[in-house]
């Protein structure tokens, strides 16, 4: 049957060719000349394909990098501690006031966004805060640069802060940040220190009056979609030994986790590593798994 359709095509065609001939013999022009539908001929029978898809790209969560860039220089129109955006009538003010320590004393003010998620930026650090029922929040929030810039944001009104705090290279500062639910904690342990002992820094431990080590946890962890961050701070000739804790929970058993870690200090500037470790099964619930040889620049990874 195939030759058959094959022979009939090839005969059509045959005739349509000589009938075109006769025409254009006869004088006829192309332009008076009636087109003739040619039929179409397959070999095989024809076969619908789809175009080529691409795989979709596979999602990462991505933290705010820390970018050496960001100077304050860059951002007209500020004034010396705060600026401020308004949205819909509504003023929303960021004030970042200079404290010992190089500590900034931040308070966010947004009158229409009472109980409110705020979102905290600094040197590529996300917190999240929570406004209360007059819509102000407020937060001392160890620097990681002497021109120390902050971003808060809270119901689509965005207000930006800044201040200078002349100690900041007395100070050695680390920061861990992560989402809401894995179960990180970061340590540090003096030389000779053991877990547990004087020398052992955790947000556990009391904050001590002076300027020694400790450990201060950031971000308010029953907003929705919280990010934490812990930052340990101590004196520039600090030498002690970090390490990143989790605790493996009904919540985030067999999951992956991912998390920074952001390190300031006057030598090296600000460095970051990057951490991911799929924690294991749900039938290791109550194990804790340590972290170390956090080494900045380079991303610790662990199945």
């Amino acid at each position: 049957m195939a030759v058959l359709r094959f022979l009939a095509t090839a005969t059509a065609c045959a005739g349509a060719a000589f009938a075109i001939g006769h025409f254009m013999e006869s004088g006829v022009s192309r332009a008076s000349a009636t087109p003739v539908d040619l039929p179409q001929t397959f070999a095989d029978p024809p076969m619908l394909t789809a175009a080529a898809t691409e795989p979709a790209p596979v999602a990462t969560a991505v933290f705010d990098r820390p970018r050496l860039s960001r100077s304050p220089d860059r951002l007209p129109g500020l004034d010396t501690h705060a600026a401020a955006s308004a949205a819909d009538g509504c003023e929303s003010r960021l004030t970042a006031e200079p404290r010992p320590g190089a500590i900034a004393a931040l308070r966010f003010v947004a009158p229409c966004a009472p109980e409110a998620r705020v979102t905290l930026r600094h040197q590529g650090l996300t917190v999240t805060l929570l406004t209360d029922a007059q819509g102000t929040a407020g937060v001392l929030f160890p620097a990681l640069s002497r021109e120390a810039v902050f971003m808060a944001e809270a119901a689509g009104a965005t207000a930006v802060a800044r201040t200078v705090l002349p100690d900041v290279a007395q100070w050695r500062r680390v920061a861990l940040q992560w989402r809401d639910g894995d179960g990180l904690s970061l340590h540090a342990l003096a030389p000779g220190a053991r877990h547990g002992s004087d020398g052992h820094i955790s947000r556990a431990t009391p904050v001590a009056a002076g300027f020694g080590p400790s450990m201060v946890a950031l971000g308010h962890p029953a907003v929705p979609e919280a990010r934490l961050a812990e930052i340990y701070s101590a004196p520039a000739q600090d030498e002690a030994v970090l390490s990143v804790e989790i605790d493996v929970t009904a919540r985030n058993c067999g999951a992956a986790v991912l998390a920074e870690l952001v390190q300031a200090d006057a030598g090296r500037g600000l460095t970051s590593t990057d951490l991911e470790v799929t924690l294991p099964g749900c039938d290791a619930v109550g194990e804790l798994l340590v972290l170390q040889n956090l080494e900045p620049g380079r991303t610790l990874a662990a199945r």
